[in-house]
């Protein structure tokens, strides 16, 4: 019995050991971030704040967990989720946070275990929030977003295709449909017609999965769609139906989910998730009011019609009050008049209050619309310059649409526009639209200038961008401030110092527009200037003094003064100022800054300060660059059995040169010989050979101690003091002078230079 439970323990073993992979998927959602973790059915949980280390803890039953976070930081980045790092144990995910945040915890499906991060005014003691049902949808309002897909016409009529098959491919929609109608599948879906609900229901669900696991952003909220119309169903025929036209069936199907015009999809591409054009007919700004219109008599009118019989609110009133805000370029005015009663859904009047404002759409509505064919091209733009790898924008309808705004908004947005044109690689279109500005308004503004001179500088045109900008900068014009801003960036990507006329006026702008919208803007660019010319002291004086700067701004121009120390500054410029950071227990904020500081350190041969430095990383040995600087530092104060531990695990040609270092230092140049000759260090690996006496391999080198090698391996000369002769006495003559030359050669190579 006892050989049996042996038996039965050793087969089973080898999966008690083996730690299972929980996946971590990322997403951004526009106030939150989402975390999520592929977890066992069942697995128990707890989420628990550590407010000292500002981080959460999630604990996992079980385990131990091989936790996969590979791709997390490819979706979402650091503002909220600063770094996540495993426990000792592997049943623990530490969640560093980067703000003031609050968190809330869920499982969805039974094996997916959901974060959502914010930020808050709440102590994070407080603000950690865990349940067993996900919460509301944050910021939208339940909708039919999939219709019943049994009204979907497919083919020659209201059918659903053939039977359902399983696709292995897909984990959760269980059935796919087949475009081609036969005969017995019409059969089928006559016989049960609850199989095109719950195809419906399937991918509706697998939708909402993919959305949760960051693989898909929510769409528009499509408006509602008509009802449907009964047609009478055509006679069944046994007969094969003639073969349909897939795309034309995509696009059916696509209109029955969404509710739009077949007209809608462009030019029969279909995608699921933000990608679909908002309407033309909700984007109509330029009639929600009339040119000719007095404002303030247009906006009386409408906010009169807001309040009716008893002072109700009127919904269509609202609206109208708050479309004509926006014409008129009130923004935010738009969102209060619309808070007044916020049963009223209406996401396209908020989206573009934010845009006519200049300031971005936290709802993201117009996200990956800049190829419509309509005005949602412009507003996407608008919103954010297309990032690399988007479909190609719809620049004619951008253009369009530009020039179909009233007056007064082309003129504040057609700088924006130009600069998110330019920033996504559309130059020649954001010249376009400066050429329609200079005809608009009849000369060449500031602000036109001002975007031909980004242009040029962007253009790789640093002579015409700064002649451009000194003349911004001096005449004191209303885009002075955003000129002198300007040139201090292009000085900084020319490497060339920043004119003594663009440093006073940035100084002087920064204090003058201090409690501006742009006074952090032009604060960091004064601040900036004097980084570039190498003015050291004054910089980190206003750095010690930010004159009111919000904390995270002082604290990035602290990280960018630090880099510039690093990369331009004399050596005892740098000692100056970095040894004070360190003493003051000053924290980089970035471990890549931090490790290049201890570099540097080791670089000027204070090992001692490196590793002080080093251990002000956040982690100070879980970076490859972290312990590489580290084993170096330790090399320098000659502990080679510490440098040796700290590189276990890493590889590289430069770990591989500290690792024969370390041994070499340990007295083991054997060893160090072999580790120098794998990485291809041939000089080093030679020095090796030499300690340890390889004379072989020293001869066979072609380096100056190849003639001493030899010399060490040659037998000495013959000779018999007793039976004395001229043939001796020659031959030790002869190696004597061998001898004392490879000596000489030996110490002029190896000779120290003498101090100038």
């Amino acid at each position: 019995m006892i050989r049996i439970a042996f038996l039965i323990l050793l087969s089973v073993w080898p999966l008690v050991l083996s730690a299972q992979t929980v996946t971590v998927r990322s997403g951004e959602h526009g106030e939150f971030t989402r975390l999520v973790l592929t977890v066992p059915a069942g697995t128990k949980w707890a989420l628990s704040p550590d407010a000292d280390r500002n981080q959460l803890g999630l604990e996992l039953d079980g385990g131990p967990y091989e936790f996969d976070t590979s791709s997390v930081f490819d979706r979402i980045g650091t503002g909220r989720i600063r770094d996540l790092v495993v426990a000792e144990g592997g049943r623990q995910l530490d969640i560093a946070l980067a703000c003031q945040c609050e968190a809330e915890a869920f499982v969805l499906r039974n094996t997916m275990l959901v974060v959502d991060i914010s930020a808050s005014e709440v102590p994070l003691a407080q603000a950690v929030r865990t349940g067993p049902k996900p919460p509301e949808p944050r910021g939208l309002r339940p909708s039919s977003v999939v219709l019943d897909l049994s009204r979907v016409r497919i083919a020659d009529g209201p059918r659903i295709g053939p039977e359902p098959v399983r696709d292995p491919g897909l984990s959760y929609l269980a059935q796919r449909v087949d475009l081609d109608p036969t005969a017995a599948a019409l059969d089928r879906a006559d016989r049960d017609p609850s199989v095109a609900r719950d195809l419906g229901n399937q991918i509706a669900a697998d939708l909402a999965i993919a959305a949760t696991q960051g693989l898909l952003d929510p769409a528009v909220t499509p408006p509602p769609a008509p009802a449907p119309k009964l047609v009478e169903p055509a006679p069944k025929s046994r007969s094969a139906s003639p073969a349909a036209d897939p795309g034309e069936q995509a696009r059916q199907l696509a209109a029955g989910m969404s509710g739009l015009d077949h007209k809608a999809l462009q030019k029969g591409r279909i995608s699921i998730g933000g990608d679909t054009c908002l309407p033309d007919s909700s984007l109509a700004l330029a009639t929600w009011a009339k040119p000719d219109d007095d404002p303030n008599l247009a906006l009386a009118k409408r906010r009169s019609a807001v309040f009716g019989e008893f002072d109700r609110i009127g919904e269509e009133a609202l609206l109208s009050y708050a479309k004509t805000l926006i014409y008129y370029g009130f923004g935010a005015e738009a969102r209060s008049v619309l808070s007044l009663q916020p049963e009223v859904e209406a996401p396209v009047v908020t989206a573009l209050s934010y845009l006519v404002d200049g300031d971005g759409d936290p709802m993201a509505l117009f996200s990956r619309q800049a190829h419509c064919e309509g005005p949602a091209a412009l507003w996407s733009v608008l919103f954010q310059a297309p990032p690399s790898g988007s479909p190609q924008i719809a620049e004619s309808a951008i253009l369009r649409s530009f020039e179909a705004l009233p007056k007064h908004l082309r003129t504040y947005l057609g700088p924006i526009l130009v600069e998110h044109l330019a920033t996504a690689g559309y130059p020649d279109t954001a010249r376009d639209v400066l050429r329609r500005m200079q005809r608009m308004e009849g000369q060449e503004t500031d602000s036109i200038a001002l975007g031909k001179a980004q242009l040029a500088l962007r253009d790789g045109d640093p002579v015409e961008a700064g002649k451009r900008l000194q003349d911004l900068s001096i005449a004191g014009g209303p885009e002075a401030a955003r000129a002198v801003a300007a040139a201090i960036d292009l000085a900084e990507a020319t490497d060339a110092p920043v004119p003594t006329r663009i440093v006073e006026l940035s100084d002087a702008f920064a204090t003058e527009l201090r409690n501006s919208e742009d006074g952090p803007k032009l604060w960091q660019a004064h601040v900036r200037s004097l980084l570039i010319n190498g003015h050291f002291d004054t910089a980190f004086n206003e750095l010690d003094s930010p004159h009111g700067m919000p904390p995270e701004i002082a604290e990035t121009m602290r990280q960018t003064a630090m880099r510039f120390l690093v990369d331009k500054a004399a050596d005892v410029t740098f000692l100056k100022f970095a040894t004070r950071a360190l003493a003051d227990g000053e924290n980089p904020g970035q471990d890549a800054l931090g490790i290049a500081i201890a570099e540097r350190f080791l670089d000027l041969g204070l090992a001692d300060s490196a590793l002080q430095q080093l251990d002000t990383l956040s982690e100070p040995t879980s970076a490859p660059e972290a312990r590489i600087a580290r084993a170096r530092a330790l090399l320098a104060l000659d502990r080679p059995e510490e440098a040796e531990i700290i590189l276990i695990g890493q590889r590289g040609d430069e770990v591989a040169r500290l690792r024969a270092e370390a041994r070499s230092q340990m007295g083991d140049h054997v060893f160090a010989k072999s580790i120098f000759a794998d990485a291809g260090k041939t000089s080093d690996a030679v020095t090796s050979a030499w300690l340890s006496g390889d004379w072989q391999d020293v001869a066979e080198s072609d380096t100056a101690l190849a003639p001493a090698a030899e010399l060490m391996q040659q037998d000495p000369p013959a000779f018999d003091p007793a039976r004395v002769s001229l043939a001796g006495v020659d031959a030790v003559f002869d190696a004597s002078i061998r001898s004392r030359e490879t000596l000489r050669t030996l110490l002029d190579v190896t000779a120290i230079p003498p101090n100038p």
